[in-house]
């Protein structure tokens, strides 16, 4: 299992950690927001393609935008999806 770790203004209970099965990062989010319907538009777009200006990391490691298609969760990691910060 992989866990997802997002901010919990996201979810209407509060809840920042979730727990899936493992895969290519795409799929894993596919599976958390299948789980979480309420997140699906801060992760997927209306296309239904993974928002690319969401931060993700990867066992403490950012995924740069251009690896993410690649990149395969292996069980036992941990995914954090971060906001995108606007301002100055």
């Amino acid at each position: 299992m992989v866990t997802i770790v997002v901010p919990s203004v996201w979810t209407a209970d509060r809840r920042s950690y979730f727990t899936v099965q493992e895969g290519p990062l795409f799929e894993v989010l596919r599976r958390f927001v299948a789980q979480r319907p309420e997140c699906r538009g801060r992760v997927f777009g209306a296309d239904g393609e993974p928002l690319m200006f969401v931060n993700v990391s990867v066992d403490d490691r950012m995924v740069p935008r251009r690896e993410r298609a690649g990149t395969v969760v292996p069980a036992g990691s941990t995914v954090i999806l971060i906001s995108p910060i606007a301002g100055g």
